[in-house]
């Protein structure tokens, strides 16, 4: 698992503001498009700033109690590109059980699961045993890497996207 590059990204007052006010969440994101000079393009494949930018909006309108605006931009981006729904800083662990089940479920289908038990820094030794002897070996990969070291929603959710599994990195 590679450590993530941290960079600090300033969003404009406006787009700020636009959180913070009562504006629908179309009029957040249509302000962050003109101050960004963003066509619906760049929203839909998004270069890897846009991305950057896109998830700390998202973060932000997260922390403001702004989840419509996140819904919104779930809408209008690809997979993969706005972070959890979930606190960033939530210990796996803590996940409803729900919804890590649903999750390591719709993994555990296919060979996925080794993916991204090889990207949270499981040996291959252990991957085949916990294939051979789990009956979720995901969530258990899951369990054991966490036990090893602190895995938190939003490593989850990065190494969702970076195994190619944007659509199930969403469910977080």
């Amino acid at each position: 698992m590679q450590q993530k590059e941290t960079k600090t990204i300033v969003l404009s007052t406006g787009v700020l503001e636009s959180l913070q006010s009562a504006c629908d969440a179309s009029a957040v994101i249509a302000r962050l498009q003109d101050n960004l000079q963003l066509n619906q393009a760049a929203l839909s494949d998004p270069e890897p700033e846009t991305t950057r930018m896109i998830r700390c909006l998202a973060t932000i309108a997260k922390n403001e109690n702004r989840l419509d605006v996140v819904q919104h931009l779930r809408q209008i981006t690809p997979a993969g590109t706005t972070g959890p729904m979930l606190p960033e800083r939530l210990d796996v662990k803590k996940i409803p059980a729900s919804q890590i089940r649903k999750l390591t479920i719709d993994l555990c289908g296919g060979e996925e699961w080794k993916l991204v038990a090889e990207k949270l820094g499981l040996s291959s030794a252990e991957i085949r045993y916990l294939h051979n002897r789990t009956m979720n070996p995901c969530i258990e990969a899951l369990v054991h890497s966490r036990n090893q070291r602190f895995i938190n929603v939003d490593t989850l959710y990065d190494v969702l996207v970076e195994c190619g599994l944007p659509i199930l990195a969403d469910m977080l």
